[in-house]
C-alpha cells in the first residue's frame, strides 16, 4: 500500500506541475530516495533484506521514471536503473522514446541492447557467435552446446573484479555437477596478454574465448559482467543471470 500510495502521490505532483518543473522535481524525488536507500542499508541484516530494500527502490525510481518518461530527469533515472529493471519495463520504458532522444540522451546503446536481449531470453534458441581461443582460431559457440546436458556461458575480464571472485564458485558448481555441466569463458578482455595472465592465474580449467569484436556481447545484449547465461542441451537458453545457487538447483 505504501508503494502504491508514493506512485499516486508522484503522479498527481507531476499533473500538477510545469513542464519546465518537472525534471527537478523528479530529480528531487530520486535523490531522496537514493538517500533513503542508503539509510536503510546502513540497518541491514540479512540478504532477504537487502534484497527487499533494492526491489523496493527499483519501483519507486520506476515509477518516477514514468511519471514524466520525456523528461531530462527521467532520461538520467532511466540510464541508472536500466541493469536492475525487468524486460517488462524496460520495454515499458522504451515505448514512448524515439530513436533520436534515445541517442541523444546516450541511451541508444541501453536500446539496442534491450533488443539483443528479448531475441535471447529465456525460453528462446541460443544464438551463435564466434570469439577466439588462446592459438587465435575462431571457435563458434554452438561447438560447445549440447557436449553436455547444460551448458554455462561466463562473461567475464580479467580487470572485472566481481567476475574474479565468482570464479570459486564456479569452479564448485563444475566439480559437485561436471558429469551434467560444462563451462565456456567468454572474455571481455582487449588485452590478449591481460586475459591469458588471468586464466593462468585464475587456473581457470574450463575452456576459454576471447570476444575480440564483441560480437558475443553484441548478440546477447551484455552491458554488464559478470553475465552468465544456461543454456540446455538442446539449445534453448533457460536461465539468464542465474546465482550459483539457481544453476545448482537446476542443473542437480
Amino acid at each position: 500500500m505504501k508503494r502504491l500510495a508514493f506512485i499516486l502521490c508522484i503522479a498527481m505532483v507531476m499533473a500538477g506541475c510545469k513542464k519546465e518543473d518537472r525534471s527537478a522535481k523528479l530529480l528531487d524525488a530520486y535523490h531522496a530516495l537514493n538517500e533513503r536507500l542508503s539509510a536503510e542499508f546502513e540497518q541491514i541484516e540479512d540478504q532477504a533484506q537487502a534484497d527487499s530494500i533494492i526491489a523496493a527502490f527499483v519501483e519507486e525510481g520506476f515509477a518516477l521514471q514514468q511519471a514524466a518518461p520525456e523528461s531530462e530527469a527521467a532520461y538520467v533515472i532511466l540510464e541508472e536503473l536500466y541493469y536492475m529493471l525487468s524486460p517488462e519495463q524496460k520495454e515499458q520504458a522504451f515505448a514512448v522514446l524515439n530513436a533520436d532522444s534515445l541517442e541523444s540522451h546516450g541511451l541508444l546503446r541501453h536500446y539496442t541492447a534491450f533488443q539483443a536481449e528479448k531475441k535471447t531470453a529465456e525460453g528462446m534458441m541460443f544464438t551463435d557467435f564466434s570469439a577466439i581461443n588462446k592459438d587465435g582460431e575462431e571457435v563458434a559457440l554452438s561447438s560447445f552446446v549440447g557436449q553436455k546436458e547444460y551448458l554455462l556461458v561466463d562473461f567475464w575480464a580479467s580487470w572485472c573484479g566481481p567476475c574474479r571472485r565468482s570464479m570459486p564458485g564456479l569452479k564448485d558448481l563444475l566439480i559437485a555437477h561436471g558429469d551434467k555441466l560444462a563451462i565456456v569463458g567468454i572474455s571481455r578482455d582487449d588485452s590478449e596478454e591481460s586475459w591469458l595472465q588471468a586464466v593462468e592465474a585464475l587456473e581457470l580449467p574450463w575452456p576459454q574465448l576471447r570476444d575480440v569484436n564483441s560480437d558475443g556481447a553484441k548478440t546477447y545484449g551484455i552491458l554488464f559482467i559478470p553475465n552468465l547465461i544456461l543454456i540446455n542441451r538442446e539449445g534453448t537458453i533457460i536461465a539468464r543471470n542465474p546465482s550459483h545457487e539457481e544453476i545448482a538447483e537446476i542443473v542437480k
